[in-house]
């Protein structure tokens, strides 16, 4: 994906659609890649009536493309069989599927895209063409070299992958949930939630349960349709281009074909990465486990990091300091890898509690010397980035190269403890678990030498208050801290907060790990481990915790108790709406695989029986409504529930969002329902 330059002679071929150039000589011209990608992006909407999506039955109602060429002219069409009365520009009507199809295939050869992308179009969009071409032995020869589209993959539509030789074929979703999911914030891979994090913009809304039923009687109402089509391939070619740089950057820094690099799992990027590298450096790679070698793998296990537990309570004048990067920092820094394991020279430096196991001092070795120029490159780009943005220029691409890195330096830890890793190394792994568990139970210490009180701890960060200390004292720590540390491992400083909260653990007076809230000095929030940022709970009560967690944290205990007896009582009188009570479950397999029937199964039975695909990663949205019977049994589609069940919505919903922050007050359950007395203030430390 970066620019040539090839010295050669242009040949005269009738077998491709674009000229024949013969290259003698191939040289790069830098690692920079070509801004005027030609892009389209493509959407379909299919006829499904009180059945599963299928392919073989269900005909294709409608196509959309959109794009933009090298001049900036936007080609954006829509292609029905359908005629009714409209005025959209950019509709096409036909006589019948056949001819949608075959006009489908024409606008991609003429168009002749660098990248046609989709939203789940491995699983869906390409593969239900290809599936209705062939029912009418339409040839949907769209290669470059007139060959057909191809589709991979024996175990149904939902798990193929569908390629075009010459024009590189890129499923967004794929991109996401394999690699660029994890720097999201949404709680769902939907176009709609991607779309309006990345973009800012949402899907059009309409019921595409509606869509069989409009196009059979009320044809004269699919313009919404159309519109909502459109848009949909407007958007994914938005996101497309948006992303462009990241993938890219994976592209020349893995050094596999963009294709293959969307579909990979981090494992495989990393491997991938290192026999780049172990080409360059000579390296033979070592062969895959099989056989009892892989099944003894996957029984082996590493002890994790340390966790020094809080103690339940409200907290002044927090700072917290995290290791940068601490594995891929260790794994540099002490020299960690399976080919300087056990070395003749250095047994004397053992790892911190797992003295059977040392890594060579005198010489790099090759893990351990890529993931350290990983770390230095990205620090050096870091650097630039901030120079870059400080003189108004774009960094985009700088930060797409960063993201790349970061995910390639943090994934090497893993993949040495992967059983299926080709450089798999379970002593490597936990060496890199143990000295972690080391520096930041020594970081510990050498804070409470230093005066101050350590509240919380877990893997790389140290939370601690100030007290009567300062915040120069609090630097002052953290670089007595790192003039002792090895390579490039740092301790820095994330920041300074004016209140804190811990709560306990549900049915335990020990503080829970991983869930706590911190409030800054200009009022914003840094909340981690609530329900708040979790996917499976209502928006109502994720939106009581946190307004409640911001007032608790501002000092205003009357206020906060008086809120939260407000949404009981109006939870409880039925006057919130549905659409503020929706919970969200991940499907994570075929239904037909599911053994238990929970309620998201059953709604994605529902959903599948309208016509909707309901593929793996699919988030299912319902509502528990009022009535009798088993809780799953009263789940339903959010626009098929009218009156909810106020008592199960208070019992799993508010009262389990709000009741551990309220007992660090000295509140319980019973105060807020009017049963008990309040049990006295909650500590202030």
């Amino acid at each position: 994906m970066t620019l040539v330059e090839a010295e050669g002679e242009f040949l005269d071929s009738t077998k491709l659609r674009i000229p024949l150039f013969l290259a003698k000589n191939v040289t790069d011209l830098g690692k920079e890649s070509n801004h005027q990608w030609k892009i389209l992006a493509v959407d379909i909407e299919t006829y499904a009536k009180n059945k599963e999506i299928d392919p073989q039955i269900n005909p294709i109602l409608m196509i959309a493309v959109y794009g933009v060429n090298e001049s900036g002219k936007i080609l954006k069409e829509v292609i029905t069989w359908r005629k009714f009365k409209h005025k959209l520009d950019y509709l096409e009507v036909v006589s019948d599927e056949v001819e949608m199809l075959k006009r489908f295939r024409e606008i991609i050869v003429d168009y002749q895209p660098d990248i046609l992308t989709g939203y789940f179009s491995d699983g869906f969009d390409l593969p239900y063409i290809n599936i209705r071409a062939e029912k009418y032995n339409v040839n949907l020869n769209l290669g470059l070299d007139h060959t057909e589209l191809q589709i991979r993959g024996n175990q149904g539509m939902k798990n193929s992958e569908a390629s075009i030789p010459g024009i590189l074929h890129i499923d967004v979703l794929k991109f996401i949930r394999n690699i660029f999911g994890g720097n999201l914030k949404t709680d769902s891979y939907s176009l709609n939630a991607v779309a309006e994090e990345l973009l800012g913009h949402k899907k059009h809304d309409v019921n595409l349960d509606e869509l069989a039923h409009i196009w059979d009687n009320e044809p004269e109402n699919l313009v919404d349709f159309c519109e909502y089509n459109l848009h949909d391939a407007h958007l994914t070619y938005k996101l497309c281009y948006q992303l462009l740089p990241d993938i890219i950057e994976f592209t020349k820094i893995v050094g596999l074909p963009s294709y293959d690099v969307i579909r990979m799992r981090f494992s495989r990027l990393v491997e991938s990465f290192i026999m780049k590298h172990g080409i360059k450096q000579n390296i033979l790679a070592p062969d895959k486990a099989t056989g009892r070698e892989m099944e003894q793998r996957m029984t082996e296990q590493v002890q994790g990091a340390f966790v020094f537990e809080p103690t339940p309570g409200l907290y002044k004048d927090v700072v917290i300091f995290d290791y940068r990067s601490l594995y891929p920092t260790i794994i540099s820094a002490h020299n960690i890898g399976p080919e300087g394991l056990r070395c003749n020279c250095c047994k004397h430096n053992t790892v911190p509690g797992r003295e059977q196991f040392w890594f060579c001092e005198k010489e790099k070795k090759f893990l351990p010397s890529i993931i350290g120029e990983i770390i230095k490159r990205r620090m050096s780009l870091k650097r630039f980035i901030k120079e870059e943005k400080s003189e108004g220029k774009d960094t985009k691409i700088l930060e797409a190269r960063s993201y790349a890195l970061k995910v390639l330096a943090n994934s090497f830890y893993g993949y040495l403890g992967f059983y299926g890793a080709r450089w798999y190394s379970l002593e490597s792994a936990a060496s890199t678990t143990a000295y972690a568990r080391h520096y930041i139970k020594q970081a510990i210490e050498k804070a409470e030498e230093n005066g101050f009180k350590v509240i919380y701890a877990d893997t790389d960060s140290c939370f601690l208050v100030l007290g009567d200390k300062t915040i120069n004292d609090a630097m002052a720590f953290m670089d007595e801290v790192n003039t002792e540390l090895p390579g490039e491992m740092e301790l820095e400083y994330e920041g300074y907060f004016t209140r804190g909260i811990f709560v306990a653990a549900k049915g335990s007076d020990k503080g829970a790990k991983k869930k706590y809230a911190l409030i800054r000095e200009d009022g914003s929030l840094k909340i981690t481990g609530f329900e708040f940022v979790r996917r499976n709970w209502s928006e109502y009560a994720k939106e009581t915790q946190k307004h409640l967690l911001e007032l608790v944290l501002k000092d205003k205990e009357k206020e906060a108790i008086n809120y939260v007896k407000e949404r009981i009582q109006e939870l409880s009188e039925g006057n919130v709406k549905t659409s503020e009570l929706i919970l969200k479950t991940q499907i994570t397999r075929e239904i037909s695989q599911y053994s238990s029937r929970g309620p998201h199964v059953i709604v994605a039975q529902k959903m599948i029986a309208k016509g909707e695909p309901v593929p793996p990663g699919t988030m299912v949205a319902y509502v528990i409504g009022k009535g009798s019977g088993l809780v799953r049994e009263r789940a339903g589609i959010p626009s098929e529930v009218k009156e909810y069940d106020a008592e199960y919505y208070l019992n799993h919903q508010l009262l389990p969002a709000v009741s551990s922050i309220l007992l660090v007050l000295g509140y319980s359950e019973e105060d807020l329902l009017g049963k008990g007395k309040q049990t006295g203030l909650g500590s202030y430390f």
